[in-house]
């Protein structure tokens, strides 16, 4: 029995990672798990880049992508969802310049909050990113979940049980590489009576 258990806690330790194949791409969705969730709020507002948190938090959203999107990356700021900011645009004419719409919602439950995010490109990037962060009334991060593909579109969800009494929120964070650009979006808070 002891031994059921200790298996069971180990395997609660690794991140949950699932892959579809399509015709051209590959979607990977990843729920955090509660070191990569720590993690996020040890790095939450640092001036680091993209590619320094990908690597930290969720090197396996990295498997298999080109050196050129990871430098790329590492080339970039990394830009802490905010309700009250957004990324500053790019200076290109609109006619070149890709849009990305990112958003994200919670829905309770009388056990559970579920949440997830979603962003979509204007146009097709060879990466596109997007992560979901559960927030408490403290904007700390108690959850979270990414998915990451090529395309113009990718989606996220994740479920956190039984969370402690209170409000909450998710931010909600996407990039593309190639083209490049950014988005955020926060959503309204939501009370989660226990």
């Amino acid at each position: 029995m002891m031994l059921i258990c200790l298996s069971l806690i180990c395997i609660a330790s690794i991140p949950v990672v699932s892959a579809a194949d399509s015709a051209d791409s590959k979607i990977r969705v990843v729920q955090a798990t509660a070191e990569q969730v720590e993690k996020i709020n040890q790095l939450w507002g640092s001036d680091i880049t993209i590619g320094d948190y990908m690597e930290r938090v969720h090197p396996e959203q990295l498997v298999g992508v080109s050196d050129e999107v990871i430098k790329e990356m590492h080339q970039r700021k990394m830009h802490w969802p905010d309700e009250n900011k957004m990324p500053a645009e790019q200076a290109q004419p609109d006619s070149i310049l890709a849009t990305l719409t990112v958003d994200g919602d919670l829905t309770i439950y009388s056990n559970r909050i579920n949440f997830g995010s979603y962003a979509s490109c204007s146009q097709s990037a060879s990466y596109i990113y997007v992560e979901s962060f559960l927030k408490n009334t403290a904007d700390s991060t108690v959850g979270s979940t990414s998915g990451s593909t090529s395309g113009s579109y990718v989606s996220c969800s994740n479920n956190v049980a039984w969370p402690p009494t209170g409000y909450y929120h998710v931010h909600s964070w996407g990039y593309t590489i190639t083209p490049s650009t950014e988005g955020s979006d926060h959503s309204a808070s939501k009370y989660f009576s226990g």
